[in-house]
């Protein structure tokens, strides 16, 4: 969650360096936050949300030796991932015994008589590439509004180009003029 705004990279820089001295407290704080872990030490669904959402959106990966050939390409692509204790038998995930089938496969949105609509893409958004705001709104014929950052979730958060185009597609239906770019 730290890296998608980048309001908490200094906390997230903070609590790494906090790590040298074997502390954890800010990267703690930061977990629970995207946990969404309340003062008395619950958390909300949405954790458990994600994974069924996920488990349905695409289909899941049963061969057990794909999984081992992944997680050991992964390991030696990227060796500070290693916790030092890889055993060779990587475990299914979740949805591999999931007990709904998915949904759907990826495909192009296509929604007849959709009134005119705005998506918001982000050009160096770290959870989600611009182009799929692109193409979002080249499918839906709708009105692409670009954000030349670095955030996740742009809408409402404090950038007045933004919510400017955006109140006025909420309460008058007007969308960006082509290009429009904040």
């Amino acid at each position: 969650m730290a890296l998608y705004s980048p309001n908490l990279w200094q906390h997230l820089t903070d609590g790494l360096s906090e790590l040298v001295d074997n502390r954890g407290d800010t990267l703690l704080a930061l977990a629970d936050m995207y946990m969404r872990r309340d003062s008395h030490g619950r958390y909300n669904n949405s954790g458990d949300a994600r994974v069924a959402i996920n488990c349905v959106d695409q289909p899941p990966v049963t061969d057990r030796d794909k999984v081992i050939d992944e997680d050991r390409r992964a390991r030696e692509i990227a060796p500070f991932m290693s916790y030092g204790k890889f055993t060779g038998d990587a475990p299914l995930g979740t949805c591999a015994f999931w007990p709904v089938p998915p949904t759907s496969q990826p495909h192009a949105v296509s929604a007849p008589g959709l009134v005119p609509t705005v998506v918001v893409s982000t050009t160096h958004d770290p959870a989600t590439p611009y182009k799929a705001g692109v193409d979002l709104a080249n499918q839906l014929r709708g009105s692409l509004l670009t954000f030349d950052g670095t955030q996740h979730t742009v809408v409402f958060q404090g950038d007045s180009c933004i919510d400017e185009y955006v109140t006025a597609y909420l309460i008058g239906g007007t969308t960006p003029p082509s290009g429009a770019k904040c």
